[in-house]
Parts: structure tokens; C-alpha cells; sequence
């Protein structure tokens, strides 16, 4: 049976991880098989490892259940490529829908949004953010342990600018961009040490989902009455409702996560714990990386 899971574990990490697999089964299925291998790996590896070595049965470094809850520290390590790439997709077209599409006709007739072509370029980013980290494993060796990590991150904040690529005299928008970050592991941790100082390192493999939001922010904006219902306040509302709808994508794909930090024994079953790890995304989010800070309560069962 062992033998069975680990087959399974290890074809579904080796299908997930595989460029092929991404163009045959696309990136939900992807991230569903890695999740499938990654998580059987790691189970399976500390399955065997408990099973051919001798319990611990007490102390700091025993066998036994844990979770952990805290919050965390983000910092972006974004590359403008990666915004790029994550802007010309699904968000781009909704943000035109936001703006209205170009309509070819008499230019001087033509309302200014209608006359050039244009593209969206990120202005600006927040450098970091806050959010939630959490995990539960088990410890199965005096140094190893396998466990799934959660971490949640409320909004990167950016701007993002309109360009006019055919230098027409178009009136050009700003929109804010919101990036809300979900990260779900499969980790190994190995232990270092095992008494009430416990440093660790851990290596990790699962999905980050990132949903990026954008709004319309232009001062005075003007809404077209073919997109947007006609205003008819008086006087004129400088930033009509419609162009405060806002416009969303998601994207999920497969991430890695390599880290380290410590444990600290209050007493046998109390432990705090502070880490430092490193976010790797691949697909579509390739190059949207950043480094995280946690810091929590740790339950040992």
C-alpha cells in the first residue's frame, strides 16, 4: 500500500511540475496534480521515516500532532515583466471594457476616448503588506516534519497609468491595482537541533492564487454614453459611477517555497515560532516573488 501511495505521490508531483502537463491539462489541473504529489510526497516521506525509526516518546523533540497561527510580513520582489504579463491578460480586456474599446470612424468627431489606441502600464507599487499565516503537521522524526502551510496577504497597492501608443491626444486614465495574495504548501521541515532552541529549514511545494483588482481614479473623468449611461446630475459628476466598476482577474498557479527560522519551547507544548521564507510562482505569475515574515503560537499536541 505505501509502495501504491508513493507511486501515485511521485507521478503526480513529476506531471504537475512538467511544462507538458501544464499545456495538455492547462494550470487548474496543473496546480490540482501538484497538490496531489506534492502533499503524497511529503506525507509518504514522513510515513516511512516514522516507520523505520524508533519512537520518542517524550521531550521536546517526541512524535506528535501540531498547528500554528500568526501574522506575517510581506515584501515584494516583483519584476515589471511579471505586472506585464499579469495586466495583458483577462484584466486588460475588462479594463477596456472600463474604458470603452476604440471605435474607428471621423476622428474629429469622435469622442477623445474613441481616438487613439492605448495600453496599460504599472505606475507604482506598495512595497509591502500584512496578512495571516498558519500550519499544521506532524513531526515524525526528532528532526523532520511534514506539514501544510497557509499564508493570506491583503492588498499589494499599485498604480497603473494608460499610454497612448499612437500619440493621439486621448484623454488618459489612471487606475489603481489592488493584488490580494492566497499561498497554499506542502512542506518538509527538517530540525537542526532538538531541544528547547530549535532552528529549522524548510522547502516547500503548492499554489498561490492572486485575484488583481483595478478602478478607475482619473480626476474628472468622462464617461462615454455608449459604454456609460448619460449623466445627468447637475452639475456633471466629475467621476461617474460607471467608471468606478471595477474590473478583476484571477490567476492561480504552482509556487514554491523555501524558508527557515526557529522554534522556541515555552514549555512542552507551547512553542513560538518565527520564520522567514521566500515565495517562487510559476505560469502566469512567474516572477511575482516576494519574501515573508511570520511570526506565531505553536500547539504540540
Amino acid at each position: 500500500m505505501l509502495k501504491n501511495a508513493a507511486v501515485v505521490g511521485i507521478a503526480g508531483l513529476m506531471l504537475g511540475a512538467s511544462p507538458a502537463a501544464a499545456n495538455s491539462i492547462g494550470d487548474g489541473g496543473r496546480v490540482a496534480l501538484t497538490m496531489i504529489g506534492g502533499g503524497g510526497a511529503t506525507a509518504i516521506g514522513c510515513m516511512a521515516i516514522a516507520l523505520l525509526t524508533e519512537e520518542v516518546e517524550e521531550g521536546y523533540d517526541r512524535r506528535g500532532l501540531y498547528l500554528a497561527l500568526g501574522p506575517s510580513y510581506a515584501r515584494e520582489n516583483f519584476s515589471d515583466n511579471a505586472i506585464t504579463n499579469l495586466v495583458d491578460g483577462d484584466l486588460q480586456v475588462n479594463l477596456m471594457a472600463l474604458r470603452g474599446t476604440p471605435i474607428k470612424g471621423n476622428p474629429t468627431t469622435m469622442p477623445p476616448g474613441d481616438r487613439g489606441i492605448y495600453t496599460f502600464g504599472l505606475s507604482d507599487i506598495d512595497d509591502d503588506t500584512f496578512g495571516v499565516m498558519g500550519r499544521g503537521g506532524y513531526r515524525c522524526h526528532p528532526h523532520v516534519s511534514a506539514e501544510m502551510q497557509f499564508e493570506w496577504l491583503d492588498d499589494f497597492n499599485g498604480l497603473l497609468a494608460e499610454t497612448s501608443l499612437d500619440n493621439t491626444n486621448d484623454t488618459l486614465r489612471n487606475f489603481s491595482l489592488s493584488l490580494e495574495t492566497f499561498v497554499f504548501t506542502a512542506n518538509m521541515k527538517g530540525h537542526l537541533l532538538t531541544g528547547r532552541f530549535q532552528p529549522f529549514v524548510l522547502g516547500g511545494i503548492g499554489f498561490m492564487r492572486m485575484e488583481s483588482k483595478s478602478r478607475d481614479i482619473t480626476p474628472n473623468a468622462t464617461a462615454r454614453t455608449d459604454v456609460c449611461p448619460a449623466d445627468t446630475d447637475d452639475p456633471p459628476d466629475p467621476n461617474p459611477p460607471c467608471w468606478a466598476a471595477q474590473a478583476s482577474e484571477r490567476q492561480v498557479n504552482v509556487a514554491l517555497r523555501m524558508g527557515g527560522g526557529i522554534d522556541f519551547y515555552l514549555t512542552e507544548n507551547i512553542v513560538m515560532s518565527a520564520e522567514g521564507s521566500y515565495l517562487m510562482p510559476t505560469g502566469r505569475l512567474d516572477n511575482m516573488d516576494y519574501y515573508s515574515i511570520g511570526v506565531g503560537l505553536q500547539y504540540r499536541f
